[in-house]
């Protein structure tokens, strides 16, 4: 099999097929030979800054000497980017001849219970790259929910839960404590939690639902705010630095280069996360936090891709990420007299996309509504009149590179051009960039 003849599998493949249970997953695993019982793995969950979390905690542990697995999703641009060993993307014949070996078992698991989803295959050759890199540990993204996401099949000693908001309501449940209840799966009997949930500005409400399920469990729980200190946080055009203190060591000045107050909560959650497993891999020591966290990049998450007009992307797609958007880019950017913003947003299903547009429309000079090629994708017009709502007046551009190219071509050498609303449009977003900088 081939790269291209891989990929072209995948898309004979079922995008949405969750259900409420692990059957299939499971099922793929065993005729897999279980590969996900051969690694160490950190799962992470969560509304909002799972990929960022991920990001830092996997930089903190390659810094220390260790082979990292990641599993970040979705992609930006390519699968391969879901299945990453030492910062490395799983090239792609070894991409290709992991597929190859997983056809005839999604064939299998096909006759006895449906048809696997993309996600599930993907999963499984995640799974099945980290054991056979022999990786030292793996920090897996969980993707929707928590209880039933096909990577609540792994076991970890450790799980982190983000911050909790309002998401995938369509299938999560329509309060925050539904939705916690849901994340809250990822917990393990006689594990270890760490999570942000509660911590301002996050909804207080899911805190006691996320403690409830650590306790019935069994679980030790540190929280952001309590056992997890944060402290001093100074944001400044090239990230932000902070204070933290945890139950091992208290370290001062930390500095991260992701822009934004939110990026020095999921940095503090991720070191906390690699001081606490200093019992299982001695490494991790002070030098190895400050050198990763100070390392990490993520593609898509306020990312400056051009100086003039200042270009930024970010894969705002939730209410909490909204917020948190635009309390970066006003404090960073849109000082009184400062430049005028250009906004191109898109969005897609399982959000409240609506509320997403009321609250970015808000601070731009211009609006243009755009659409991705992605399937769950809303249309420009649904975008556009969600921004009118919000008293807004937009244009509507198909497809996002167009988009983008009308964005610029109106923008002065001094304003910024804001692209976001969904990691789709981002993605797309940043191809359009990169091939016409």
């Amino acid at each position: 099999m081939t790269f291209k003849g891989a990929l072209a599998y995948l898309d004979t493949l079922g995008r949405f097929g969750w259900k409420l249970d692990l059957d299939r997953i499971a099922r793929l695993c065993e005729l897999a030979g279980h590969p996900e019982r051969t690694f160490p793995s950190v799962l992470v969950g969560g509304s909002a800054g799972k990929g960022s979390t991920c990001a830092f905690l996997t930089s903190i542990l390659r810094e220390a000497g260790l082979r990292a697995g990641t599993a970040p999703k979705p992609h930006l641009i390519t699968y391969q980017e879901r299945v990453q060993v030492d910062g490395e993307l799983i090239p792609e014949e070894r991409f290709a001849a992991l597929m190859e070996r997983i056809v005839p078992l999604a064939a299998q698991v096909t006759r006895e219970l449906g048809s696997p989803t993309v996600f599930e295959v993907m999963t499984l050759l995640a799974f099945l790259h980290f054991s056979e890199c022999v990786v030292d540990r793996a920090v897996v993204e969980v993707g929707l929910g928590g209880r039933f996401d096909a990577t609540n099949v792994l076991t970890p000693d450790l799980s982190i839960i983000t911050t909790i908001g309002l998401d995938h309501t369509d299938r999560l449940g329509d309060t925050v404590e539904k939705i916690a209840f849901e994340k809250a799966g990822i917990i393990k009997p006689g594990a270890r939690l760490i999570t942000g949930a509660g911590y301002p500005p996050a909804d207080p409400a899911a805190l006691p639902v996320i403690e409830e399920a650590a306790r019935e469990r069994g679980a030790a729980v540190r929280r952001l705010g309590e056992e997890i200190r944060l402290d001093s946080v100074r944001l400044d055009p090239a990230g932000a630095t902070f204070d933290l203190t945890t139950p091992e060591l208290s370290l001062s000045a930390l500095r991260v280069r992701l822009l934004g107050s939110h990026q020095a909560r999921n940095a503090a959650l991720a070191a906390a996360a690699a001081l606490w497993l200093r019992d299982r891999h001695p490494r991790i020591d002070e030098p190895a936090i400050r050198a990763g966290l100070e390392a990490a990049r993520i593609p898509g998450r306020l990312q400056v891709v051009r100086e003039s007009p200042l270009v930024i992307l970010d894969a705002a797609h939730s209410p909490d990420r909204a917020d948190a958007l635009v309390e970066t880019v006003s404090e960073l950017y849109l000082k009184p007299g400062g430049r005028r913003l250009l906004l191109v947003i898109g969005g897609s299903g399982g959000h409240d996309f609506e509320a997403v547009v009321r609250t970015l429309a808000g601070m731009a000079s211009e609006v243009i509504a755009t659409r991705s090629g992605h399937d769950a994708s809303r249309s420009a017009a649904e975008v556009a009149a969600a921004a009118r709502l919000a008293g807004v007046e937009a244009r509507e551009v198909e497809p996002v590179p167009e988009a983008v190219m009308v964005a610029l071509q109106a923008a002065g050498p001094a304003d910024l051009v804001l692209v976001t609303g969904s990691i789709f449009v981002v993605g797309e977003a940043l191809q359009a960039l990169t091939r016409n900088p």
